[in-house]
């Protein structure tokens, strides 16, 4: 009688491991092949505010900036209205861009101006890198989101102004 107790010990522990293991496995497996993915806007989402700088050839002054970001359902497009002033410097700039497979694609226009552009390059894990592109204005622009932090830089060619550094919270 005693072997018979020890073998039922062991046996009622393997089938509980098998109950547990194919949930495990389940569970570990991740979401099915056939879920929608979060596009690479969905991070975007709401009101941003901050501060930063202009760096011009002149000097270095304050800049204020606030961004209202409005992102698809799937988080593949995203309109964005951003609205920056310092005591010399003033621009409104709207954007619309969609993400597919990590590269990006848009329009954006400075409305104080009448500038119209497009937008292109990549975006990857809450980082953009792109180039804006006008008749009349070229820029690089880099852009890190994390969380309810986004640091925002934006590297104007033959202009004026050098670089405008802009770290936005979300509210």
């Amino acid at each position: 009688m005693r072997n018979d107790a020890r073998l039922q010990v062991p046996r009622r522990r393997w089938v509980g491991g098998l109950i547990v293991l194919p949930g495990l496995a389940i569970a570990l497996s991740g979401p099915p092949a056939y879920a929608a993915r979060e596009g690479g806007f969905a991070g975007f989402a709401g009101s941003w505010f901050g501060s930063g700088y202009v760096q011009s050839a002149s000097g270095s002054e304050a800049i204020r900036c606030r961004a209202q970001y409005a992102v698809g359902p799937d988080g593949a497009s995203v309109e964005q209205r951003l609205v920056c002033a310092s005591a010399s410097y003033k621009f409104n700039i709207d954007c619309q861009a969609t993400e597919s497979n990590g590269a990006i694609s848009g329009t954006w226009t400075e409305t104080t101006r009448s500038v119209t552009g497009t937008l292109s390059g990549s975006l990857r894990g809450g980082q953009l890198q792109a180039q804006v592109t006008s008749p009349v204005f070229t820029a690089g622009l880099s852009l890190s989101t994390s969380r309810n932090r986004q640091d925002v830089v934006i590297s104007p060619q033959g202009n004026d102004i050098r670089q405008v550094v802009v770290q936005l919270r979300r509210r």
